[in-house]
Order: structure tokens, then sequence, then C-alpha cells
């Protein structure tokens, strides 16, 4: 029988109190319509937790400080850096981005993962910055003193807000796992201290070549998240601030200010990772100050994204997006795919909208997971849908498979990020009916609490690689709410079951099961997906026309076997850069005849822990060789491969 732990049932009432003692909470939601769930109350299961704790142990990132010294000059410990004073051929913020994202990936997967020795690295982390911060609330790398390129005092470029955004996210996701009133009071210190510091300037008026100012977009996730913990409507307000210097602002990357974004046909043109980072601000902003102008603005962030997707749910950027559209042939960066899905969380919080969790989905399981290896050791800076080479003999080797990247390590480390980030956004709570909903799929358990009660959802399933999941609901007392499970992919049959006393109602997006419920409810759901052919545009490797298959949020792939050569070590790591190259391209000309049909072969009823290194579902069916002869194939899940063919030209014959 399931039971509740008294552990669980004492946190969770200790959780409660502290909530109704806060006097400075205000419990205004009116700017969600979903609220996303504390850190920690959302548990990885299955195979998601597998590969977070294989990343964690047998990957590089727990190990990164001995793979790449970028992260090891303790920038927010020392603050020593002045703006526009490179450190060897880096910025001198770079190494400050770097350690932020380590940090946030490694708080992140110990605490999900349950990893006594990384949640102890944490905590000596947070010994560390607290003693820093003792005698001041500065947290950022800069050195303290009167001279231009010091803390708050940059004539040009300057990562300062960039850099304290990214620690901050590992400080926040920190005190939320432990629930240490004094960390949070560190985060609220620095955040106030840049507040009170740019109350009366413009910190964006800054001009400079390079990114780092416009960067400081990702000071608006700290600034909504604090929002959330205590709230305090300053931070609301400063954020509303802070976009108008945005938009006054003379930065490098400007395409989501109000002026640009209202121009719809004019798409997006710059750094991709600046749009992935802060592509919720519109939609935040909106939500905060109700105008036409706003939301109008809002609505074209996604209006113009759609145009750069990928078939494998990618943003096309090479670094820069160039109002390119997305085709399998275009390349995305690991930034762009790891720093969209906390925005994309967001932005389902503000609106609603479901569809948006089926973009985080398709791309977390699909580019996401077919740009790196099945343990993290290694990842594709830039990547193709449709790739059979990989260019070598690039000056900053970006397509390779690497751990470290010579270009920037921040692919690299964004790696790590993406499934924590994923977890974040499964569950959340329903802002004004106390409901709560299953957001983003797959296998996990949910401890929160309903109208005051305990109450745990564990979420049974393989997905993505099976259409059942049951819902194990257990509430220490009776408790009545409306349990939300999203409908995914366009998916209209549905099959519900659940007990005679549940109220079942389905809208386009949503089944809504409403009743009392106990120990041991259960609901069981079964998606009946259709594999789809949908059609692409004529690109680089598809003449006129082309279709790529998909079912559910997976896309499939014709795969080609590899071989790999390691050809550098990382300082005696154990990890490498690896050369990669197609063992055989038979078949990359391959054409489909859309009258042939594909089947789908599902998986074994066995759970598979680790699903992406050999496929466990396939699509089977015919292509059309240069003849147009029949070819029988087995296409697999993109994520299943290096390289692979995704799109295909159409044969009409």
């Amino acid at each position: 029988m399931y039971k509740i732990t008294q552990v669980v049932i004492v946190i969770l009432l200790i959780e409660l109190i502290s909530s109704m003692k806060n006097p400075e909470r205000i419990n205004d939601l009116s700017i969600y319509n979903y609220e996303l769930l504390k850190a920690g109350a959302i548990e990885p299961k299955g195979w998601i937790k597998e590969q977070l704790k294989r990343d964690l142990q047998e990957g590089y990132i727990g190990k990164y400080d001995d793979v790449n010294p970028t992260v090891t000059h303790d920038v927010f410990i020392h603050q020593n850096r002045k703006s526009r004073r490179r450190v060897g051929l880096r910025k001198e913020w770079w190494s400050g981005e770097h350690e932020g994202y380590w940090k946030d990936a490694v708080v992140r997967m110990a605490f999900l993962t349950g990893n006594k020795n990384y949640i102890e690295k944490s905590q000596d982390w947070i010994k560390e910055l607290k003693e820093i911060t003792q005698n001041g609330d500065y947290i950022g790398i800069y050195a303290d003193c009167d001279k231009s390129g010091c803390r708050f005092n940059h004539l040009r470029g300057n990562g300062e807000l960039w850099t304290t955004s990214r620690l901050l996210m590992a400080i926040l996701a920190y005190y939320e796992f432990t629930d240490n009133k004094e960390v949070l009071k560190m985060a609220e210190d620095a955040a106030q201290l840049i507040m009170k510091s740019y109350k009366n300037e413009n910190y964006f008026a800054v001009k400079e070549r390079g990114g780092g100012v416009s960067h400081g977009v990702g000071f608006f996730e700290n600034l909504e998240w604090l929002y959330r913990i205590t709230g305090k409507k300053e931070y609301l307000d400063f954020s509303v601030k802070l976009y108008q210097d945005f938009n006054n602002g003379k930065m490098r990357d400007d395409d989501l200010t109000t002026l640009e974004l209202l121009d719809e046909n004019n798409l997006f043109e710059g750094h991709g990772a600046h749009i992935a980072e802060g592509l919720f601000v519109p939609e935040y902003i909106a939500s905060i100050e109700e105008s036409d102008r706003h939301e109008q603005a809002a609505d074209h962030v996604m209006i113009k994204l759609n145009q750069h997707l990928t078939p494998g749910g990618a943003m096309r950027a090479d670094e820069w997006i160039k109002q390119r559209k997305g085709t399998a042939d275009e390349r995305y960066e690991y930034c762009g795919i790891a720093e969209m899905v906390s925005p994309l969380n967001k932005m389902i919080s503000f609106t609603g909208d479901m569809e948006l969790a089926d973009k985080i989905e398709i791309m977390t399981f699909n580019a996401g997971q077919g740009a790196r290896f099945p343990v993290l050791s290694a990842l594709s800076y830039l990547t193709t849908d449709n790739r059979i080479h990989i260019k070598h003999s690039e000056l900053i080797k970006r397509e390779h498979y690497d751990a470290s990247h010579l270009a920037a390590a921040c692919c690299a480390l964004n790696g790590a990020r993406l499934m924590p980030y994923y977890v974040e956004g499964m569950w959340m709570k329903k802002a004004d009916d106390n409901g709560i909903a299953a957001v983003l799929l797959g296998p996990s358990e949910l401890k929160t609490t309903i109208n005051h009660i305990p109450v745990e959802i564990v979420e049974n399933t393989n997905y993505p690689f099976s259409d059942e999941i049951e819902f194990k609901i257990t509430a220490l007392k009776p408790v009545t709410f409306p349990l939300y499970i999203r409908k995914p992919h366009g998916c209209k049959s549905v099959q519900v079951n659940s007990s005679e006393d549940a109220r079942v109602n389905e809208t386009d997006n949503l089944v809504r099961i409403e009743k009392t419920w106990n120990k041991n409810d259960v609901v069981n759901i079964k998606f009946n997906f259709n594999i789809e052919q949908i059609s692409q545009p004529a690109s680089k490797t598809v003449k006129d026309s082309g279709v790529y298959f998909k079912r559910g949020p997976l896309v499939f792939a014709l795969p080609f076997e590899d071989k790999k050569k390691t050809i550098k070590e990382y300082r005696n790591s154990g990890f490498y850069r690896y050369k990669i190259t197609a063992a055989d391209s038979s078949g990359w000309h391959y054409k489909v005849n859309t009258n042939d049909e594909f089947t789908y072969e599902p998986s074994s009823p066995e759970e598979k822990l680790h699903p992406w290194d050999e496929p466990i579902v396939k699509l089977k069916g015919t292509l059309r060789d240069k003849q147009n002869k029949k070819q029988d194939v087995e296409l697999v899940p993109m994520g299943n491969t290096i390289f692979r063919r995704v799109t295909f030209s159409v044969s009409h014959k």
C-alpha cells in the first residue's frame, strides 16, 4: 500500500505554517494562470531520474572542474574582475556565466537525484558565498572600487546583471530545496542591491558590440522567481522599469524590444541564446501591465519563434538567427535549447497555453537528446536535424561532440540544465481553483498541499515511449480538487479510466477530473497517437518539398551507423573531444512516397531506464530509392541518433 511518510507530512506542515506566518507574502497571483511549484516538490522518476543520475555521476558535469578551468576561477568569491579587461582570450564575464551554469546544474541534479556527495558540494558553495556576503550584499564578479570597470560602474560592455543572474538561479534553487531562509535573504539582498543601483539609471544604455549587457535579460528570471516566492510587488515594479530600460537601450541584441516585436513581418535576427533567455519577458510584462501594445508584442514572440523552429523543435541559430526559417538542414545551438525551457515554463504559467508544453517536449526529446551522448560525456555545440557529416575542419569546432568546446563552455554546461528545467515544469498548480496540472509528461512524483491537505501524486509511465500513464493520488485526508492532465500534441482520442464518482470533462487541450480524493485513488490515461507526416518546404537536402514523421512528441529519423575516435583528452579527466564519421551513408537520398504506410512498433511492457542508449520504439515502412524501388526501413527516435535523415524529399512517382 502506498503511504505518505511521517517525514513528508512534517515537511509539508512546516512549509504550510511558514508560509502562513510570512506577513510579507502577498497572495496575489493575478499575473499567473498556473503557478510553478517549489523546487523539490517534483521528483523525477524512471528514465528521467536515471538520466540525471548517470549525467551527474558518469558524465562530465559533476567533474567539470577537472575538465575545463573556466569554472575554477571562483570569480564570485574573489570578486576581482573589471569590465572590458579580458582574461586570456576570454571576456571577463565568461567565467562567471560558466560558473553560474555549472552550479545551477549541479545543485538541481544533486537534490533531484538525492546524491549526498553533490548535495554536500552544493552546501559548501553556499557556505562560501555566505561568508563573502556577510560584509555586503553584492553577489557578482566585479571589484569594489571607484574606477570605471568596477561593480555598477561600467561605461561600456560588461556582464554585471548576467553573471549575477546565473548564480542566483542556483542560489534560489538551493533555497527552495532546503527552505534555508538565510539563503533566500542572501538572494534578496543581492537583487535589492541591483535594484537600488539601477533605480535611476538605465543598465541597458551602455553601448557595446558584444552581448554581455543584453544578456542582462537573465535578471528578469530572478525577479519573477523572487516575486513568486515572496509576493513583494517591488519585484514586479522593477521588472517593468527594467523592460522600459531594455526598450530604450543601446545594446546589440534587441529582438525582444517592443518596437522590434510589433513588426510581425520582421523575423528574429540576433543571437539565438539571448532570445531563448528572454523569451518570456514580453509575456511577463504583459501580465503585469495590461495594455494592447504589450499584449500584441507578447503574441508576436511565438508567431516569430514558430518560423525558426526545426522539426526537432530547436530554434535555428548558428549563434545568429539571421531571419532564417527553421528546417532540418539549419544549424542550432545547444544553449538555445536548454535556455528556452525555463522561459517557456514561465509563459505557460502566465497564459495557460498548453501548446507551449508541446514545444518543450518536442525540443527536449528530439533536438535536446539528439545533440548529446546518452550519458552526458560530450555534446554537439551546433547541430542539424539532417546530418550525415560533422565539420571537423571548422576553426572553433562547434559541430564536434566535445566535453569542453573551444568556442565556449556554455553549451557543454547547458547540456546538464535541460532535464532539471524539464522537471521544473512537469506539474503546476492552477492559480484560481486549487487544481493541480500534469503539464510536461513523464515519470515523476509530486508532493504538495492542496487546500492545506498534504497530497502525493505518482505518475507511472514510460512516456514518451509509451502512450499510457497511471496517476496514483494519495491525500492525507479527503480533499476535493480538479486534476488536470494535458492532452499532448493534438491528441483527440484519449481514454480516461477513473472511479465512478469522478467528474470528467475534456477541452481541446486538457482532461479535467474532479472528485474527492482519498488514499490510493488511481486514474489511467491512454493517448492514442497517430503517425503524422508533416510537410516541410524545400531546403538544402530536400528538393521542392518534403515531409518528416512524428508520433506524439517523438520525431523519427532514418539512422546511420557511426565511427567514433577520441582526438583530445581534457586535463587527464577521462573526457574528450571526438571525431565522428558516418560508417555508411547508404539510404541518405531515399525519398518518401506519402501513400506508403508506416506502422508503429511500441516498446515492450518492461520498464526501460535507458531509452536513449538503444531505440525501444520504431516506425517500420518503406522509402524509395533513386529508381523508385521500395526499400524496407526502420525509423527510430531522433534522440537515438548522431547521423540521421529526418526530412525526406517527396517522390511523386
